[in-house]
C-alpha cells in the first residue's frame, strides 16, 4: 500500500470515528479517540519490537563501556 492510499484510508477512518463518537479535541477537530485498524497495530507491534531490540543493544554497549 502506497503512502498516499495509506493516508486515504486513514483519513477516512477518522472521519468515520468522529461522526460515530461525536468527540473531537477542540483546536484540531480531529478525532479524541479511535481504534487501530489492523494494519497500523501490525506496524506499531513491528516498531515496538525494533525498538525493545535497539534499547536491548544500547544497554549491552553501555555495559561493557562502548
Amino acid at each position: 500500500m502506497d503512502e498516499q492510499t495509506r493516508w486515504q484510508r486513514r483519513k477516512k477512518l477518522e472521519d468515520k470515528t468522529v461522526e460515530q463518537v461525536g468527540e473531537a479535541h477542540l483546536e484540531s477537530r480531529e478525532p479524541a479517540v479511535r481504534w487501530l485498524t489492523s494494519e497500523e497495530l501490525d506496524e506499531l507491534r513491528r516498531d515496538m519490537k525494533e525498538a525493545s531490540a535497539w534499547a536491548r543493544a544500547e544497554l549491552k554497549r553501555r555495559r561493557e563501556g562502548g
